[in-house]
């Protein structure tokens, strides 16, 4: 780490490979790598809940390499609020047809019931066919902390026309669940299709849905859960293509590879979810535009405003944020935190929002936000100065993975800590003091 200030914990260090250990042509480590080195030196898409007996409970994706065969979702415990952490160890693993890497926990707090909700995909056909990641959504459950897991239940969900072949399609999930106000327990995930591109994968078009567990705070019996996919219709929340199909950054991506905006533009992915003070769901996410994208739901999810580059006041600029993570939390006091990086793909060298080596997700930020009552643009939000949360020494041999990624904010016990991953590597844990967030928090009374 090149500054790292707040530094609490490692919840999971995996040694450094040599710049020669990666063979970027075929994609795999090469073989006269140790096995137990090589084959969890890929740890991303961190995800930390809390169990009644005050447990710590992360999960993440671990594997060889990003794509790998062989990765796997494990998870790993704290007893300490988070300062020491056990081995990881596996909840779902890949199989040979099937790849199972990105996993986000949620737990039934009367219940202490922890679930694990999945995307599982197919790769025994070549990376090039569209049969490749096309998959479902599945669950998994332990009611002993983890110990042991059910066997998976697919969640069946109606087709989008982003999808290329009924009943399947090409997703992902980031974020865990989380009850909202009303009782409502969401789970955003996200959809691509690369056939319409037919160019680079940088330039699929993505949209966000949000799947409502309509039963599963009460229901035991696991199959008789019900789901909702939110919003009604055949189409997931999107970025409005004829309103931002000459936004510069979004000029400069499709520039650079060779895209059009009717193509890519209403791109939006990894959607996070906030209640406002006056009762509506907030969702922000990633996206073309060089801002974090933001969209407005006043019926509980059923409908979603058009996406829109979240600014940092009513009428200001926009935030600046190429196409990585960049998850909004809200704090028990109502103050909105946003974790970004800052660029907009034309800072640090970067060439367009998607630009790596370091460039674009490096280092992380964060910034405070309070809510102007009656103030419906912006989402009625206005943020303080922004901050450097950690920063990664990129100096030296960069790829794309380098750098601060797939942070997740967490309050605990009247304390704030920022989980995340670095270099998709190793799994970090930040304690950002109380008296800091007080500091970056903007005073609406002069606005």
């Amino acid at each position: 780490m090149k500054q790292r200030p707040f530094a609490y914990s490692d919840v999971y260090r995996h040694p450094v490979l040599p710049a020669a250990a990666f063979d970027h042509e075929t994609a795999k480590i090469k073989a006269e790598i140790p096995a137990e080195i090589a084959t969890v030196c890929k740890n991303e898409s961190n995800c930390t809940i809390f169990l009644n007996d005050g447990t710590w409970f992360t999960t993440w994706s671990q594997g060889s390499f990003e794509h790998a065969k062989d990765e796997r979702i494990v998870f790993a415990t704290s007893r300490d609020e988070g300062l020491t952490w056990s081995a990881p160890q596996t909840i779902v693993p890949s199989t040979p047809t099937e790849r199972n890497a990105y996993g986000v926990p949620f737990v039934i707090p009367a219940k202490d019931r922890i679930y694990l909700f999945f995307f599982s995909c197919r790769q025994d056909v070549p990376w090039e066919s569209p049969e490749h990641d096309a998959g479902n959504l599945y669950f998994v459950f332990s009611d002993n902390n983890g110990t042991t897991w059910s066997d998976r239940t697919r969640i069946d969900l109606p087709d989008r026309d982003m999808a290329i072949f009924p009943g399947r399609f090409h997703g992902w999930v980031n974020h865990p669940p989380q009850i909202m106000p009303e009782g409502d327990v969401i789970l955003p995930i996200a959809q691509c299709n690369w056939l319409l591109t037919r160019r680079s994968w940088m330039l699929n078009p993505a949209e966000v849905s949000v799947v409502r567990c309509n039963n599963i705070l009460t229901e035991q019996d696991p199959k008789r859960l019900t789901f909702t996919l939110l919003p009604e219709g055949p189409r997931g929340i999107r970025v409005d293509v004829l309103r931002h199909g000459n936004n510069p950054a979004l000029q400069r991506l499709l520039a650079f590879h060779n895209g059009t905006p009717e193509q890519s533009a209403f791109n939006f992915q990894e959607m996070t979810v906030v209640p406002l003070q006056d009762g509506r769901w907030l969702g922000v996410g990633r996206t073309f535009l060089g801002s974090p994208g933001y969209t407005v739901s006043q019926d509980r999810g059923r409908t979603w405003t058009s996406v829109e580059p979240l600014c940092y006041s009513p009428g200001g600029k926009p935030i600046p944020h190429p196409m990585t993570m960049c998850p909004i939390a809200r704090t028990s006091d109502g103050r909105i935190i946003l974790l970004f990086t800052n660029n907009d793909g034309s800072q640090r060298g970067a060439r367009h929002v998607w630009d790596g080596n370091g460039r674009t997700r490096n280092p992380q930020w964060m910034v405070v936000g309070r809510q102007i009552p009656g103030e419906t643009r912006n989402a009625g939000l206005v943020f303080g100065k922004p901050m450097v949360l950690a920063e990664v020494d990129d100096s030296g041999d960069t790829n794309l993975k380098t750098g601060v990624a797939m942070p997740q904010f967490i309050e605990r016990n009247g304390r704030f800590f920022v989980c995340y991953c670095v270099n998709k590597e190793h799994i970090l844990l930040d304690e950002v003091p109380r008296v800091l967030i007080d500091r970056l928090t903007p005073d609406i009374s002069k606005i």
